[in-house]
C-alpha cells in the first residue's frame, strides 16, 4: 500500500526512480561480468586464459542469480558498451525506461555524424513515448536529419527476413513475421480485410484476425485481396526533383527512392488543399504568441474554398505516372515541430493564446462544400490520415486509418452552422479508447497553428502532437 498523498508529479517520480534503479542493476551486472572476465579464473586446454569463456561464466552467473536469461545479460553487455555517452545518462537518470534505452541505442547503430542537438532530440522523443512508439518516431527523425543515411539502412535491415514460431503455455502457440514495413503493411491489409468479411462473426475481433491469417496463410480463401498500401510523398519527391522521405500511412517514413519505386507499379491521387494563414512578423521565423499577435488584432485572412472545396482530389493517375511540379511539404513539417519545442516552453496561460481557430472553422468564412455535414468527405479522410500517422493523443500508436476522425470543436447536430465545422483544420485522428477521454470531457483538445494539437489533461497538464509525428 502507498501511504503518500498520490499525485501524477509522485507517480513521475516513482517511475523514474524505478527506471533509475533499474538501470543499476544493468550497471552493476556489467561491472562484475567485467571485473570476472579480468580475472583468470577459466583457463582454457594446456592452462592459456580464456578471456571469452570467462566472460561467459560470469554472464551465466548474473542470469542465474536475477532469474533472467543469458541473453537478456549480453544484450546489457552490448548495449553499455556501445551507448553513446548521452543516452547513457538519460538512462542512468531513469529518463529512459530500459525499452526505450535499447531502441535509441539501436537506432542510432552506424549513425556517425551525430549532433548533440539530434541527440537531445532523440532521447526527449523517445522519453514520451510508449515502448511501441518509439522506433518509427526516431526513424522519422534520422529520416528527416539525413535521407541518404536512412535510404541505405533500410535496404540493409530489408535483409533481415524472418519468421518464426514461438510455443506457449496451454497448446498454444505463436508466429512472428519480421521484414519491411510496406510488405508486413501489405500483408495485415489482406488479413484485416478478409477478418471485416466476416463481422457477422460473433467472435472477437483478435480472434476474426487469427482465423482470416490462417485462411490467408494455408490457402483456403480464394480471392485474396490485392496487396494494398497507402504512401504519402510530397510531389517534388515523387517527380525525383528533392529526396524528402515519404511516408508509409500507420507504419513510418519510407526513404524517398523506395517510396519512387513503389509507387512505380501504383495509382497516383493528388490532394489539392486550400490555401491560407497569416506571415510571421519582420525579423520572426515563427508563429508564435509572442511575436504574432492575437488573431483578434490581426485576424488571418481566410482560406478561399478551390470551386466551394476545401479539399479536392485529381483524376486517379496510372502506374508510372508522377508529377513534374510541386511545392516541398517537408518545410511545413518542419515548421511544426519547431512550434512544438517552443510551445513546451510556454506557460499555460501562452499556450492558450496560440489557438488558431477556437470556432472550429478552420479559418473560413463560409462554410465549404461538406463542412456542416458530419461526416468526412473521403478526401478530407485522406488527407488528415496523411497529416497525422497515428492517434494524436500523447503517445498512442494506433495508426490514424484505425481511429475516428474526431472533431476538434465539437460538431452541433442542432445547429452545424454554430458549431465546429467538418474541415481539415478541426479534424484529428483519435482512437476509440482516448475518443471517450474527450467526449466525456476528461481530457481537452484544441488546434493549434501549423496543425499542432493541443491536448490538456484533467490536471493541467500540456502535450502536442504535430503533423508528421
Amino acid at each position: 500500500m502507498y501511504d503518500a498523498t498520490v499525485s501524477i508529479d509522485v507517480l513521475v517520480s516513482a517511475k523514474v526512480d524505478a527506471q533509475a534503479s533499474f538501470a543499476r542493476t544493468v550497471a552493476a551486472s556489467c561491472s562484475y561480468i567485467h571485473s570476472e572476465s579480468r580475472r583468470p579464473a577459466v583457463l582454457a586446454t594446456g592452462g592459456v586464459f580464456d578471456a571469452d569463456a570467462a566472460e561467459a561464466c560470469a554472464v551465466a552467473e548474473v542470469a542465474s542469480a536475477l532469474s533472467v536469461s543469458n541473453s537478456t545479460v549480453t544484450e546489457w553487455l552490448f548495449l553499455i558498451r556501445t551507448a553513446r555517452p548521452a543516452v547513457q545518462e538519460a538512462f542512468d537518470a531513469g529518463r529512459l525506461a530500459y525499452a526505450a534505452f535499447r531502441t535509441v541505442c539501436r537506432s542510432l547503430a552506424g549513425f556517425h555524424h551525430v549532433t548533440e542537438a539530434l541527440l537531445q532530440r532523440v532521447i526527449a522523443v523517445a522519453a514520451r513515448c510508449t515502448p511501441g512508439a518509439v522506433a518509427s518516431a526516431i526513424d522519422r527523425i534520422l529520416a528527416d536529419f539525413d535521407a541518404d543515411w536512412h535510404r541505405i539502412v533500410r535496404e540493409r535491415a530489408a535483409l533481415e527476413r524472418s519468421a518464426t514460431v514461438r510455443k506457449l503455455p496451454r497448446d498454444q502457440a505463436e508466429l512472428k513475421i519480421r521484414g519491411p514495413a510496406d510488405k508486413v503493411a501489405a500483408l495485415w491489409r489482406n488479413i484485416a480485410a478478409t477478418a471485416a468479411r466476416g463481422v457477422t462473426d460473433p467472435s472477437s475481433l483478435p480472434s476474426r484476425l487469427f482465423d482470416a491469417a490462417h485462411s490467408l496463410l494455408t490457402g483456403a480463401v480464394s480471392g485474396t485481396p490485392a496487396n494494398r498500401a497507402v504512401i504519402v510523398l510530397d510531389a517534388a519527391t515523387a517527380a525525383g526533383l528533392a529526396g524528402n522521405p515519404g511516408h508509409l500511412v500507420g507504419w513510418g517514413p519510407v526513404p524517398a527512392d523506395v517510396a519512387r519505386r513503389i509507387a512505380g507499379d501504383a495509382t497516383w491521387q493528388a490532394l489539392i488543399t486550400a490555401a491560407g494563414g497569416t506571415e510571421p512578423r519582420a525579423g520572426c521565423s515563427c508563429l508564435c504568441p509572442q511575436h504574432d499577435p492575437p488573431t483578434d488584432s490581426e485576424p488571418p485572412a481566410p482560406p478561399v474554398p478551390i470551386d466551394g472545396r476545401e479539399v479536392r482530389r485529381t483524376r486517379r493517375m496510372p502506374a508510372g505516372w508522377t508529377p513534374t511540379t510541386g511545392k516541398l511539404g517537408s518545410t511545413t513539417a518542419r515548421k511544426a515541430r519547431e512550434q512544438v519545442d517552443y510551445l513546451r516552453t510556454l506557460p499555460p496561460s501562452a499556450v492558450d493564446r496560440a489557438v488558431a481557430d477556437p470556432d472550429g472553422h478552420g479559418g473560413f468564412a463560409v462554410p465549404p462544400a461538406g463542412a456542416l455535414t458530419y461526416r468526412p468527405s473521403e478526401a478530407i479522410t485522406s488527407l488528415v490520415t496523411a497529416l497525422y500517422s497515428t492517434c494524436v493523443h500523447p503517445g498512442c500508436a494506433v495508426p490514424s486509418e484505425g481511429c475516428d476522425l474526431d472533431h476538434v470543436v465539437p460538431f452541433d447536430h442542432t445547429d452545424p452552422e454554430r458549431g465546429g465545422w467538418t474541415v481539415t483544420g478541426n479534424l484529428a485522428p483519435l482512437c476509440r479508447r482516448h475518443h471517450g477521454l474527450k467526449t466525456r470531457r476528461q481530457w481537452h483538445h484544441r488546434m493549434l497553428r501549423d496543425g499542432i494539437v493541443h491536448v490538456r489533461d484533467s490536471h493541467g497538464t500540456d502535450y502536442f502532437t504535430a503533423p508528421g509525428e
